[in-house]
């Protein structure tokens, strides 16, 4: 009987050929597994089927196109995509029917060739991906249907579903290890009896009976604590995957056979020691996800915090009408009230004259805040004092809190290479263990007794611990991240850790980071009669600190100055462009002023404002050292690295605090100019860190092996960073730095706790040394040792 030339599967009943030159026709059990085919040789990627190897695939079922009208809705869209830059969007989706890495290949790269698909990121462990369109030229039902033509299904990711199925993840975890306890427990004290039966002459029916109540027990332990072993071992045959579960069930399954034998011959059986291999080993399995789920602990609760409702204010004739409303279904520009106690669930702009929030769930200040009109609002910020209105300024989804639960989900995605490496050791050590467990079967069968060499087999494949290996990274890498959220530091990708920890050079903008993002205006002048309320539109919507600054001492002015309505605004390099009422404006640094036609002299100012090509005004500004920068910097010194001030501002200022802090400093540069040192150094092969704002750091962010921002400003600072700093202090940097280097140094820890103990205790094993019960402690309390050093960084 042929086998299929798409899923390897034989081809029962009628079979369909395609036809080759000068070759053999090629045989298919259906026109599903016909059509994959002549599809992944049209788009080349016919390399999947020597990824694939030996493991087989379900035969492709007819599957019925999706509805483009639903998933192209904008109800849609805006509940299940993530808008990001050049209007592309992302969406998340729960894979089904992957079996290896071969499905993960071949899903990516059949994505990648379809028009309008513009990245593809898939996790094999979490069978999630998030794929980034366009959708001006594709939509979701095209996705959903280019996976479903190669026999695989996907469906929209729902987190409300996904919580719901995690919470009963760890419901039936904590089941599984009661019943583990309980079986171990109870199976040890009728060891206990039966030892003690040995040595007091217990007669041969109550022996009988004490191991029948310990087989039992250990049918418990093995079946329903360790079903996640059993089911582990089973699907990584099927595909030929050798790792951690196929070690622990084939040490398991093979005492637990022999003691079933042992209890009915009259020999001693060794149900112990199976109930104590599973429970220990699973003990291990239930604190890593317990990790996990502490690690968005934070998060979901802060996300649960968030109200199902909000009270929007809308005019109803000369009325109010408050209008209780799904913060999804909330428009951008809707005036939005929060009682005292209630959580602010959209971003905004403070419309009341002011109002005092806790931001303490994000960033980890407990201090109150206190906000004047105009302050901006995110998402997560619990109100302290009397009610207040707001304006929204982002949809739900973009809103700061949505975006950080995002990035903590994703940041699981791409592992660090010192995990790979323990993950790639971990399978090939699982290979090792068993070939070396038959050779000292064989030896021993030989020299001593077949029984004999069954033991010390089943001793060394017990003892052997690959799953301290494969424990060793993910789950300090978990709680690192978990205790640098605690501190206000967010890893948006769990690579940064490793990169961070082997940093070599530091380069620090100025403004927003070394200092204090709001200036303070030194000097103020007028060269000419201009309209406050214009230069007040103009810099409304910017959030560079300079623009930030100056809108406050606007506001101070007697009268206050309000923001017009301006037209045609452009932000350019060096400054911003706009027009109100026919007039041209232009704001920013002296040199955009003069590069756009503007008579300024020898004017020396930080910035300056003119009105159809007429000088009005200038500013003098200043920074303050952002408190602790002094400490922050040493500290980071102290570390090795090697630290440079990079700054766009050339004013005296900025030499004067990099001779403050003691540290090198290359100014005035233009972004280009920064990019230059950010090459340089990494063409020296240092590993380059890049701390900035986020906006004119742009590319010297993105060429950076780790890049921070602090989050204000956040929509920039999200593209561009791999670590935000929620607190948006300088000391953040420092912590970042000390967490992903306690990390790092735990990571190693684990590797060597493992390598060690495997070193001592196979070598044991092979010589007849270790029983297996004492094999089932070892590798339960290696695994623990693990777990327990790692738990190190919570301290």
């Amino acid at each position: 009987m042929p086998n299929c030339a798409h899923c390897k599967l034989p081809c029962k009943g009628e079979t369909i050929t395609l036809e080759q030159e000068n070759t053999p026709p090629l045989v298919f059990c259906c026109a599903g597994c016909k059509q994959v085919y002549t599809l992944l040789h049209s788009l080349q990627l016919e390399s999947f089927y020597d990824k694939l190897g030996v493991n087989r695939l379900a035969p492709i079922s007819p599957f019925k196109p999706h509805e483009r009208e639903h998933f192209s809705s904008p109800a849609f869209l805006d509940k299940f995509t993530t808008p990001l830059e050049n209007g592309l969007l992302e969406v998340a989706l729960l894979l089904d029917g992957i079996h290896c890495a071969a499905c993960v290949w071949l899903i990516e790269h059949v994505l990648l060739k379809q028009k309008g698909i513009y990245g593809v990121q898939t996790n094999y462990t979490s069978q999630r991906a998030f794929v980034r369109f366009d959708p001006k030229e594709t939509n979701i039902a095209k996705i959903l249907d280019a996976i479903a033509c190669i026999g695989y299904k996907a469906q929209i990711y729902d987190p409300r579903v996904q919580d719901n199925h995690a919470k009963k993840q760890q419901e039936k975890a904590f089941s599984a290890l009661v019943v583990g306890v309980f079986a171990s427990m109870n199976i040890m004290f009728i060891a206990i009896a039966d030892y003690a039966g040995y040595f007091s002459g217990m007669d041969t029916a109550m022996a009988f009976k004490l191991h029948m109540a310990s087989w039992v027990l250990a049918t418990l332990a093995l079946f329903i604590t360790g079903a996640i072993f059993l089911k582990g071992a089973f699907y990584g045959l099927k595909h030929g995957v050798v790792g951690m579960d196929l070690s622990v069930s084939v040490g398991a399954c093979g005492v637990y056979l022999y003691s079933i034998y042992a209890a009915f011959s009259g020999a001693r059986p060794y149900f112990e020691s199976v109930s104590m291999l599973i429970t220990l080993v699973y003990i291990s399995k239930f604190l890593e996800l317990k990790a996990k789920h502490r690690a968005n602990a934070l998060l979901d609760g802060l996300q649960s915090a968030l109200p199902l409702q909000v009270a929007v204010l809308e005019p109803e004739g000369k009325e109010v009408k408050r209008v209780l409303k799904d913060p999804k279904d909330v428009k951008v520009g809707a005036l939005i009230e929060v009682l005292p106690g209630e959580c602010v669930a959209l971003d905004g702009v403070l419309e009341s004259a002011s109002a005092q929030v806790s931001t303490q769930a994000f960033n980890g200040e407990n201090l109150p805040t206190t906000l004047e009109k105009g302050a901006v609002l995110l998402s997560g910020c619990v109100n302290l004092a009397g009610a207040f209105t707001y304006k929204v300024r982002a949809p739900f989804k973009a809103s700061f809190l949505s975006q950080m639960v995002e990035l903590v989900q994703k940041s699981f995605v791409e592992k660090p290479q010192i995990q790979e490496r323990a993950d790639k050791l971990a399978r090939y050590f699982s290979v090792f263990v068993l070939a070396l467990a038959g050779l000292g079967f064989g030896f021993w069968a030989l020299f001593a007794s077949v029984s004999q060499g069954f033991f010390v087999a089943m001793s060394v494949v017990v003892v052997a611990c690959p799953c301290a290996f494969a424990l060793a990274t993910p789950i300090a890498l978990v709680l690192g991240s978990n205790v640098a959220f605690k501190k206000g530091v967010l890893f948006k990708k769990n690579s940064s850790l490793e990169s961070l920890a082997k940093a070599s050079t530091l380069f620090l903008d100025k403004t927003g980071t070394l200092t204090d993002s709001l200036l303070k205006v030194q000097t103020h002048t007028t060269h000419a009669p201009y309209h406050l309320s214009w230069l007040m539109g103009l810099l409304w919507h910017n959030t560079h600190p300079i623009a930030k600054s100056l809108c406050a001492f606007l506001q101070q002015q007697t009268p206050p100055a309000m923001p017009a309505a301006i037209e045609d605004l452009k932000q350019e390099n060096g400054g911003l462009e706009a027009r109100h009422q026919g007039h041209l404006l232009h704001g920013g640094s002296v040199a955009y002023l003069a590069s756009k036609g503007v008579a300024v002299g020898d004017l020396k100012a930080d910035f300056a404002y003119s009105v159809d090509h007429q000088l009005a005004a200038s500013f003098n500004l200043q920074a303050r050292l952002k408190a602790q920068a002094l400490e922050v910097v040493q500290g980071l010194k102290s570390m090795g690295l090697k630290i440079a001030i990079l700054s766009g501002d050339g004013s005296p200022s900025v030499f004067a605090i990099a001779k403050e802090l003691d540290l090198p400093c290359f100014a005035p540069l233009s972004p280009q100019e920064k990019l230059e040192h950010i090459q340089n150094a990494l063409a020296q092969k240092e590993v380059v860190v890049m701390v900035g704002d986020g906006m004119n750091d742009a590319a010297s962010l993105a060429k950076s092996q780790v890049s921070m921002c602090m989050h204000e400003g956040h929509d920039l600072s999200l593209l561009y960073s791999d670590v935000i700093l929620l607190n948006n202090s300088l000391e953040g940097v420092l912590d970042a730095f000390k967490i992903a280097k306690r990390t790092h140094q735990l990571m190693k820890q684990n590797l060597g706790i493992s390598a060690l103990y495997n070193a001592l205790l196979i070598p044991l094993a092979l010589c007849g040394l270790v029983t297996p019960l004492l094999a089932a402690l070892g590798m339960g309390l290696s695994s623990l040792c693990v777990v327990a050093n790692s738990f190190r960084l919570r301290v």
